[in-house]
């Protein structure tokens, strides 16, 4: 039988649950999948393939690495990486989830306004975090991307995001394009995610028939992972229907569990 802290999680998601006071639920959401998926993509990318362990000569204190850029130690196990290890590529991305789930989601959770980002900017504090330290919000070194983070001035992280492109005191050239890839994401969202702006011309009005009627009103509540055009879809409606009937809703991307939707 279900609890009814499941119960609960199920139907009206993380965020009913911290209205009610249940134990547990001040705990941040974890990445919206889309934007872990986008990370490992991205990070493989990146970081390129290790298949044994070796210093990284890049980084600062030449730490040991291994896989997909996995340092220091194994996040699944914790057990040190030693030089000369090997890994399969398989076993690389497994390293990779686990330092996304264990080590760095619950820094990023730290951070005010977590559950508020839409996917994209889950993704660049992802990718950002898992290059310069999963602890990085609040250090000493980030001051200004911790204070803006901080006060939610959200439109300045994408510039922000550029004064962290040095490696040794030295600009580095990868730095310059991963900061701008991850201003890109912070501020428009994954690719092929964004909502497109419908101008809808301008109609005389017409007196109001069974068949120009809109459809009857129902309430939809808000589940993780769900987007404003999928809830659309799946109710038949059109986003512009939703939109319209939900005038509060500035920004198609940025809905949250338990949000009541019209």
């Amino acid at each position: 039988m279900k609890s009814f802290k499941t119960y609960l999680e199920e139907k009206t998601g993380l965020a009913a649950l911290a209205a009610m006071g249940v134990a547990g639920a001040a705990m941040a959401a974890p990445p919206k999948p889309e934007a872990t998926q986008h990370i490992i993509d991205y990070m493989k990318e990146k970081e390129g393939f290790r298949p044994v362990a070796e210093p990284d000569r890049d980084a600062r204190g030449n730490p040991i690495v291994v896989g997909f850029g996995t340092t220091h130690v194994y996040p699944d196990t914790g057990k040190p990486i030693k030089v000369g290890e090997k890994v399969t590529p398989e076993r690389a991305e497994e390293l990779m989830r686990a330092s996304i789930e264990k080590q760095i989601t619950p820094q990023m959770e730290k951070i005010p306004g977590w559950d508020e980002m839409d996917a994209g900017k889950q993704a660049a504090l992802l990718s950002f975090g898992y290059n310069v330290g999963h602890g990085f919000y609040g250090r000493r070194g980030f001051e200004t991307i911790s204070s803006q983070l901080k006060n939610k001035e959200w439109d300045k992280i994408p510039e922000t995001l550029k004064l962290y492109n040095k490696g040794g005191g030295k600009v580095l050239p990868g730095l310059v394009t991963r900061r701008a890839e991850e201003g890109k994401l912070w501020s428009e969202g994954l690719p092929g995610t964004a909502e497109p702006k419908v101008e809808e011309p301008e109609t005389e009005e017409k007196p109001e028939t069974d068949e120009t009627k809109p459809p009857a009103s129902t309430t939809y509540t808000v589940k993780a992972g769900d987007t404003l055009s999928a809830i659309a879809k799946a109710q038949g409606r059109k986003l512009q229907d939703l939109l319209r009937a939900n005038p509060e809703i500035k920004d198609p991307n940025k809905i949250k569990p338990g949000q009541q939707i019209k």
